[in-house]
Order: structure tokens, then sequence, then C-alpha cells
């Protein structure tokens, strides 16, 4: 099932790309100390037909300009060479609106999970 993403431009809402159908799995992450930063494991279904492994579901650190939150971070791969320092996105989205459905889609799911486990 295609679903379409839709854009507001100079006022008006412009059609864009169709997003498939998308399902995720959020598996809860807990620590014995509960220092991590890491909350859950996502996996990803992509119109039924594809699955990309390893979303995480982290909490970020409060800076001066924003307060601590609820993020999802996609598969990655440190660098090699000059770039080892930096971590690469495997599998990402290639739209604003993607990633957007994608992170709400897996933040409803931990939050799903979350109320399950505190139950």
């Amino acid at each position: 099932m295609l679903f379409m993403a839709q854009r507001k431009k100079g006022g008006n809402m412009e059609q864009t790309a169709a997003l498939p159908s998308l399902d995720a799995r959020v598996k809860l992450y807990r620590t014995e100390s509960g220092q991590s930063n890491l909350l859950g494991f996502a996996d990803l279904v992509v119109g039924g037909a594809f699955v990309i492994r390893g979303l995480r579901v982290l909490m970020s650190k409060p800076t001066a300009e924003r307060p601590a939150g609820v993020f999802v971070a996609f598969p990655s791969r440190r660098g090699t060479g000059e770039q080892q320092d930096k971590y690469f996105e495997v599998a990402h989205p290639i739209t604003a609106e993607a990633r957007s459905a994608v992170r709400e889609l897996v933040l409803a799911k931990y939050e799903e999970a979350a109320g399950e486990a505190r139950a």
C-alpha cells in the first residue's frame, strides 16, 4: 500500500513521491545502571517486502539551545582513513517526508512498547 506525502509550497499543497507502507518493530534496551542513552532498537519494514535492521532509539543530551529528547538514528558505520572519526548512515530516507514518517512511526512504536513494559 502506498500513500502520498504532501508538502506545503507557496501556500499550496504539493503532492510528492508516494511512500510505501511502513511498519516497525521496536525492542526496548535496558542497562542495569540505567546510564545509557540507548533506549531501544527498531527494525523498519518497507512495503511489506524489505527490512532495515538496526535503527536506534536514543535520548539526546541537553544543550544550552535545546532540552534532551528522544530521536531515531539510522544504521551507520564508521568512516575509514581521514574520516575515521565520522559515522555515515548505511540506510536512510532520501526525502524529509520519508524521514519524518519513519521517525513518527518508530517513536510511536517505542512509546507503545515502553507503555506495555510499565504496565
